[in-house]
C-alpha cells in the first residue's frame, strides 16, 4: 500500500475518532451543566439512623400505619396577604415610637410580655425560614398521617392564642390537618368566650372548642384534648406559639416510620420583650435537665453527632424536652400511660413523660428541620394553691416512680420536698410493671451518658462559713467565670448547693465546676476546673494544685493559705443523706 493511501486513511480514523469523542464530550457537557443545574432541585429522603437500642417491640400498637390511615396531601395553601413592610413581618420585632413607650411598658409589667407590640402585628405575619439549607432539599412521602393539633389556654391574649391557630392553618398541608383542638381551661376573660365562638366559625379548618367546666391544669387538659381528638397523630402546642414553613411534615414522616418516636420540633424564640423572633444558626441544641429537675439546653454529644453520621438533617436523640411543641400518635400516646393525671397544673410533665418514654420502650428525637417559635415568658397560668408546693409534689411523683434513687439529691436541692408527699403512685408503678420498664440507671447509661446524675458524690448540699453559720457559698449570677460570693443561707437549694465529685470536683445546680481565677474561686466549665478536696477533720475546702483553702473574705470567696487558727477557711459541707 502506498504511503499516501495509509497516511490518508489514519487522517480519516483520526477525525472519525474526534468527531465521536466531540459528540460524547458535548452530550457529557450537556449532562453535567444539566445536573449542575439542577442539583439544587433533587430532593432526597430524609435519613433515620437506627442503633438497636430498643431491640423489641413490646407494644400493642403495630410499628407501622396501615396504608389506609396515609393521606396524600399537598403543599399549604396561603390564607395570609402578604404585606413585606408591616411591623413584626420576617419575625422583626417591634419599636415603638415615644409616644407609645408608657402604654407598652404597663401592658409588658401586667402581661409578662409586650402585648401591644402582639397586637399590633398581623396574626398572618411573616417569619424567617430557620431551616438549615439542607433540609429544603429533603422531600417527604407522598402519603402521611393526619394530626390534630392541641391547644390549651387558660386567660391567653388574643392575637397569641390566634396567631398560634393560624399559623397551624397557613404553615401545614391542610389535608393533614384533622382539626385543631382548643381547650379553654376555665378563662374568666370576656372575649375569649362569645367573640372567641364567632371567630372560630369563620376559620378554613375544623376547629373544635372545648370548654372546661372547672380548673383541670394544663396536664389534665392536655389529656382532655387527646381525648377529643380524632387524628392518627396528637400535636400539642402552647398558645403562645408560632409554627414556620415546613414544620409540620418532618414531624409527621418521623412517626410514620416508627409510631414509639415523639417527635420534638426544634424550638426557636419569641422574644418577650419585642416579640422578635431569634433561632440559633449554629447546631441544633437538645434537652438535658439539672438537679432540680428542670429542663436545660445542652449541644449534640460527640456520641450522637457519630450516631447521626454527623447529618444535620437526621433526627436527634435528646433525654427530655422542653414540653411546649411534640407530636406523638394517639394509640401510643394513651398505651404508654399519657400524661400523669396525679400531676396538677403544670410542672415536671414534661420529664414525666420522657423518663417514662425512653424507660418503657420508646424514644424522643428532636428533629432538625421543622421549627416552632415559642414565647418564652414568666407564666401567667394560675394555679388554685400553693404553686411552689404543687410543682414540688410534681417533682416528688416523679423522682419516686422514675428515679427512685435520687429522692435524697431531690430534697438536697429543693428541702421543701422533704416534707411533702407526691400521693397515691401506686397506678403508675402497676404501669411501670406492666409495660416492663428499665431502671433509672438504663436510662442514665443508655441515652443520657454525658448527665451530671451519673456522677457520684461524697459530699452534697450547702456549704456554710464556720465563722458566720448564716452565710453560705453562693454562685452569684452563676455565669461562668463569675467570681463566688458568700450570701445569706436561705436553705432553698439552687446557687446554694454543691456536690463533691468522686472526681475531685466542685459541681454546682448549674452544671458547672469551680474554678480558679487570680486569687478568686469562680464557676467555670467542668472539663476545665481543678480537684478539690473536703479536709472532713479540718472543715476545709481545699486547692488540690496549690494546697490553698477556700476563704471567706467578707462577702468575697477567695484562696488563703490553710491556717487552723483562722475560722474564715472552715465550712460545713453537708453530706448527701
Amino acid at each position: 500500500m502506498k504511503a499516501s493511501k495509509i497516511i490518508l486513511i489514519i487522517v480519516v480514523g483520526v477525525t472519525c475518532l474526534f468527531i465521536l469523542y466531540s459528540n460524547n464530550y458535548l452530550n457529557n457537557l450537556h449532562t453535567f451543566e444539566y445536573f449542575r443545574t439542577h442539583l439544587k432541585q433533587i430532593k432526597f429522603r430524609p435519613q433515620y439512623y437506627e442503633d438497636g437500642l430498643h431491640v423489641e417491640w413490646p407494644f400493642n400498637i403495630t410499628k407501622n400505619y396501615a396504608e389506609s390511615d396515609l393521606f396524600e396531601w399537598s403543599e399549604p395553601t396561603n390564607f395570609r396577604t402578604p404585606n413585606p413592610h408591616g411591623i413584626g413581618e420576617n419575625g422583626t420585632g417591634y419599636v415603638p415610637d415615644d409616644n407609645m413607650k408608657s402604654l407598652m411598658e404597663q401592658l409588658l409589667k401586667e402581661n409578662q410580655f409586650n402585648l401591644l407590640a402582639s397586637d399590633m402585628m398581623s396574626l398572618h405575619r411573616s417569619l424567617p425560614d430557620t431551616r438549615f439549607e439542607e433540609c429544603k432539599r429533603l422531600s417527604y412521602p407522598e402519603k402521611l398521617p393526619t394530626t390534630s393539633v392541641i391547644v390549651i389556654f387558660h386567660n391567653e391574649a388574643w392575637t397569641t392564642l390566634l396567631r398560634t391557630v393560624w399559623s397551624v392553618i397557613d404553615r401545614s398541608p391542610i389535608e393533614l390537618i384533622k382539626e385543631i383542638v382548643l381547650v379553654d381551661d376555665l378563662s374568666t376573660w370576656p372575649f375569649l368566650k362569645r367573640p372567641l365562638d364567632d371567630y372560630i366559625e369563620l376559620l378554613p379548618v375544623r376547629i373544635k372548642l372545648i370548654r372546661n367546666a372547672k380548673r383541670e391544669g394544663l396536664i389534665r387538659a392536655r389529656i382532655i384534648g387527646a381525648q377529643h381528638a380524632t387524628g392518627q397523630v396528637l400535636t400539642f402546642l402552647d398558645a403562645h406559639s408560632e409554627c414556620c414553613d415546613g414544620w409540620l411534615q418532618p414531624l409527621l414522616a418521623r412517626i410514620a416510620s416508627d409510631r414509639s418516636v415523639i417527635a420534638v420540633p426544634t424550638i426557636d424564640t419569641i422574644d418577650f420583650s419585642d416579640m422578635r423572633y431569634s433561632w440559633n444558626q449554629a447546631f441544633t441544641p437538645i434537652h438535658g435537665f439539672r438537679w432540680s429537675l428542670l429542663f436545660t439546653w445542652i449541644q449534640i454529644p460527640e456520641i450522637e453527632l457519630i450516631r447521626r453520621h454527623y447529618d444535620i438533617t437526621a433526627p436527634v436523640r435528646t433525654p427530655t424536652m422542653v414540653g411546649s411543641a411534640l407530636s406523638i400518635d394517639k394509640e401510643f400516646f394513651f398505651e404508654i400511660g399519657a400524661y400523669d393525671e396525679g400531676m396538677n397544673v403544670w410542672g415536671s410533665e414534661n420529664m414525666e413523660m420522657s423518663l417514662r418514654v425512653w424507660q418503657c420502650g420508646g424514644s424522643m428525637e428532636i428533629i432538625p428541620c421543622s421549627h416552632v417559635g415559642h414565647l418564652f415568658r414568666s407564666s401567667t397560668y394560675s394555679f388554685e394553691g400553693n404553686s411552689v408546693e404543687i410543682i414540688t409534689r410534681n417533682s416528688i411523683r416523679l423522682v419516686e416512680v422514675w428515679m427512685p434513687e435520687f429522692r435524697g439529691i431531690l430534697n438536697a436541692v429543693n428541702p421543701i420536698a422533704k416534707g411533702l408527699s407526691g400521693g397515691d403512685i401506686s397506678e403508675r408503678l402497676a404501669l411501670k410493671q406492666r409495660l416492663k420498664c428499665k431502671t433509672f440507671h438504663w436510662y442514665l447509661e443508655n441515652v443520657y451518658p454525658y448527665s451530671s446524675f451519673n456522677t457520684k458524690y461524697s459530699h452534697f448540699g450547702e456549704i456554710a462559713s464556720f465563722s458566720n453559720i448564716s452565710q453560705c457559698l453562693d454562685v452569684g449570677r452563676s455565669f461562668s467565670g463569675d467570681p463566688l460570693i458568700t450570701f445569706h443561707c436561705h436553705k432553698q437549694g439552687g446557687n446554694q448547693i454543691f456536690g463533691l465529685s468522686s472526681g475531685q470536683k466542685i459541681v454546682t445546680a448549674q452544671e458547672q465546676c469551680l474554678g480558679v481565677a487570680k486569687k478568686y474561686v469562680v464557676s467555670i466549665a467542668c472539663e476545665y476546673s481543678p480537684r478539690w478536696k473536703y479536709n472532713l477533720e479540718k472543715k476545709w475546702l481545699v486547692h488540690i494544685d496549690s494546697e490553698l483553702c477556700i476563704q471567706a473574705k467578707e462577702s468575697e470567696v477567695i484562696l488563703g493559705k490553710c491556717d487552723p487558727a483562722d475560722d474564715t477557711l472552715k465550712w460545713n459541707f453537708d453530706s448527701l443523706k
